[in-house]
């Protein structure tokens, strides 16, 4: 009886202390190397977005399936999904809820015709944004103004616009982040994942 709560003791205190020390491991893993730099085996960069390829495979490291698992139930295949993540504008300064800004598109993301795209606003903790009209993300399937060339215009901002369209709210203030699905995504963005054309990524209010 003694070993066994001996055992059990031990078993508890292992787990609390593997979990104190992963968790801030995976948030100083997010923070400073997950999609932020080709280093990182798997990484790609294109402007200020960044995505990885090696998601959801058999040789899938340890560490970035933990930290998907941190921050979302799951992950697919880049063949059936691209998940681009940006953390700074184009001129890199951090996003911020202090600030307004214009992602703006030249053409549709490249997914099939079968597949579709989706833009989405995170907080600092990787949480959607409380906001009364419900809005938590847009894509092809949503009513986007586009212009007569196909471009278009994603407005990211605190503040509700009078036109809600193409607008998606952020944080009042700190820290956020938008992630880009690409489901089903064209073989080019396979291929040569930085050299395809994603949107820009403009603060609107920045000095």
């Amino acid at each position: 009886m003694k070993k066994a709560i001996i055992m059990m003791v031990a078993v508890v205190a292992s787990f609390l202390i593997g979990w104190t020390m992963m968790v801030p491991l995976l948030d100083f893993f997010n923070i400073h190397f997950f999609g932020r730099t080709k280093t990182v085996g798997g990484s790609v960069c294109n402007g200020p977005w960044a995505t990885r390829v090696d998601l959801a495979r058999s040789d899938t490291s340890s560490l970035m399936r933990a930290y998907i698992a941190r921050i979302g139930i799951g992950a697919n295949q880049a063949e059936e999904a691209l998940y681009w993540n940006a953390y700074t504008d184009s001129d890199g300064r951090l996003l911020d809820g202090g600030h307004s800004y214009d992602v703006r598109f030249t053409k549709r993301p490249p997914v099939r015709d079968t597949g579709f795209w989706s833009l989405t606003v995170y907080d600092k903790d990787s949480y959607l944004v409380p906001n009364r009209d419900k809005r938590y993300s847009v894509g092809d399937r949503s009513a986007i103004i586009k212009h007569h060339d196909g471009s278009f215009i994603i407005k990211i901002s605190q503040r509700r616009p009078n036109e809600t369209g193409n607008w998606l709210p952020c944080p009042p203030e700190g820290a956020f982040s938008l992630t880009l699905r690409m489901y089903i995504p064209l073989e080019e963005a396979l291929k040569r994942p930085e050299s395809i054309a994603m949107p820009e990524i403009a603060c609107l209010d920045c000095r």
